[in-house]
Parts: C-alpha cells; sequence; structure tokens
C-alpha cells in the first residue's frame, strides 16, 4: 500500500523533523494541528486547522488516510502539571479515541519517562514507575494501542534544532544547559549523577518515517546517547568553555534512566549510528545564540510549561490564546 500519512501535531517541534523526512521520501501528507504552541505555519505542505477533541473534524481525515503519526501532547513534567484534567484528556484520551476509529497503521511517540527511576538499565519490560502526569497519561495511551497495527517510541530527551518553520524548544536539557553556557559562561548542575537518554529531534522524524512500513508493532526505546547529566556539562564546557558549578543540592527531577536500546537496533528500527550527536545539537544551539538568531529564548514560546501558564491565564481572563 502506498502510504498517505496524517501527522497529526505535525507543527510541533518534532514535526517539523517528521515533515522534512516525508518531503524527502515524496510521501504524501497532511498536518492537522491547533497550533498550541506556533503563531503561524507557513511550510508550504498540507495542513488543516484543528484540535485532538473536535472528532467531527478528526475522523473524515482519518478514513482518507492510510498512515497515522501521533504527535500532539501537552509535553513536560512542568506543563503537565498545570492542568491534569486537560493533561489527561489530550495525552490519553484522544489515544483512546483514536484506536477505536483508526485501523491503519499508528506511530505514537511516548517517552522514557515511564520507567521513573532505575539504577539499571531499562528495557521494554522492565517495570515501569511514572513520576509525572505526563508520564501516567503517556504510559496510560500505550495501552490503548496494544492489538492495533501500532509502533511506539518511548524517547530519550530530544534535542537540536528540527527545522525553519518550527520554533526551537529551550527547555530540553541540551538546549537549555547549552543556551545558559554561552548567554552566562557558566552552568550550575545539581547532583548531576543521574542518567538520561537523548536523541536529535530530526533522527526522532527520520525514524518515524522510516518506519512506516516495516512489520514490527509494540514498544520500543529510542535514544542513541546515554550519559549523566555532569557528563552533558562536561561536553558543553568542552565546546563554550563554561565554567562548571556542581553542587550537591537537591535537584526537583528525580528521573534516572538509562535506555537500553537493544531491541530497537536488533529489529533495525533505530540505526547503529547517527551524524546528529550531542556534540553536534550542543553546536547548533551555540550557532543559535551567538548569531542572535532568536530575539528573545526566555519568550513564552520556546518552553512548554511558560506557555501553558500563558494560555490558561489567557483563558482565565476571557482572552482566546
Amino acid at each position: 500500500m502506498n502510504p498517505n500519512v496524517l501527522v497529526v501535531g505535525g507543527a510541533g517541534y518534532i514535526g517539523g523533523g517528521t515533515t522534512e523526512a516525508l518531503l524527502a521520501r515524496g510521501i504524501p501528507f497532511t498536518v492537522y494541528d491547533n497550533l498550541t504552541y506556533e503563531n503561524h505555519y507557513l511550510k508550504p505542505v498540507n495542513f488543516v486547522f484543528g484540535d485532538v477533541r473536535d472528532h467531527d473534524r478528526l475522523k473524515p481525515l482519518l478514513e482518507r488516510h492510510t498512515h497515522v503519526i501521533w504527535l500532539p501532547a501537552l509535553v513536560g513534567d512542568g506543563a503537565c502539571a498545570i492542568n491534569p484534567p486537560l493533561t489527561k484528556v489530550i495525552n490519553q484520551n484522544s489515544v483512546e479515541w483514536l484506536a477505536a476509529n483508526f485501523d491503519g497503521r499508528i506511530l505514537f511517540t511516548s517517552t522514557c519517562s515511564v520507567y521513573g527511576a532505575s539504577d539499571q538499565p531499562v528495557t521494554e519490560t522492565s517495570p515501569t514507575g511514572p513520576l509525572s502526569v505526563y508520564a501516567q497519561t503517556k504510559l496510560a495511551a500505550e495501552s490503548f494501542l496494544r492489538d492495533k497495527n501500532a509502533l511506539i517510541f518511548r524517547l530519550g530527551t530530544a534535542f537540536g534544532i528540527s527545522d525553519t518553520y518550527s520554533r526551537i524548544r529551550m527547555d530540553l536539557a541540551v538546549n537549555y544547559m547549552t543556551m545558559n553556557a554561552v548567554r552566562k559562561g557558566k552552568l550550575t548542575v545539581f547532583g548531576g549523577a543521574q542518567w538520561r537518554p537523548f536523541v536529535h529531534v530530526n533522527d526522532i522524524g527520520q525514524l518515524l518515517v522510516d518506519n512506516l512500513d516495516k512489520q514490527h508493532r509494540g514498544i520500543y526505546n529510542i535514544a542513541t546517547e546515554n550519559i549523566t547529566i555532569i557528563d552533558l556539562a562536561t561536553r558543553i564546557h568542552e565546546t563554550t568553555e563554561c565554567e562548571i558549578e556542581k553542587t550537591d543540592q537537591k535537584f526537583q527531577d528525580n528521573r534516572n534512566y538509562h535506555a537500553d536500546v537493544s531491541k530497537a537496533l536488533r529489529d533495525g528500527i533505530l540505526a547503529t549510528c547517527t551524524p546528529r550527536t550531542i556534540a553536534h545539537g550542543i553546536q547548533q544551539i551555540v550557532r543559535l545564540v551567538n548569531e542572535n538568531r532568536v530575539a528573545d529564548l526566555e519568550h513564552e514560546l520556546y518552553s512548554n510549561e511558560r506557555r501553558m501558564v500563558a494560555i490558561m491565564d489567557r483563558y482565565a481572563n476571557h482572552v482566546s490564546p
């Protein structure tokens, strides 16, 4: 079957790299998005403005597409904690509805945050222990896809620049720490022994597209590098020559996990190497900051949590976001 893809949430950070990969392959697709984190969408591709809660608008689109790449979510612990009921509707209930109303191929982005904290490398069969509303709703959403033709990626923390049209996220570890290193000349690391898996945002998009028609189903850990936060700070120091200030003060984020990606490598889901390393991502952010390509990196648009706070404030004051 020749794929015709509906990229739900395709105007976002991961959507940028995903749509670039689809364009490169010449695969027809439509983006469906409500522009929660964007002021506009200028990429010259098929676009439908809509919300995942608008089933009357979304269902006819599903019927005209063979594949769905499902990216929409409130992402991040802070952003999801602002309004847990809304988070559940968007991250969890919408996937339950998708599973009941679409019989084609589904590619779904979950998160390694479902593992919570573990001293041992985590595989897809390791116990889960989500520590946040974000991780809880993503784990629940996975359950609705168990009996579907679905490929579920438990993603490591994304980093890097997506494409020309999509906003960059400056609330992600590599991006945020590098920005601070360049602007302030110093990084403060809390503890630092905690492990995180990382993957470039464009590798995520490429993997989604490359696996559209593979026969594999189920859950796969996706990461290209696992490092500790202190090692990440050291790599940023090597590029920026920033000062590293280490403190034993406890950081509020208790997550600690090292993602074992053996299954994804064995099944050919994940490539054995990528040029989009953490070092590459650090260099991208250094250039972005030094060349002043973003007027205000602290603007709400570049942080999921600050954006959600602003949206909720506007709703409270009866102002449309």
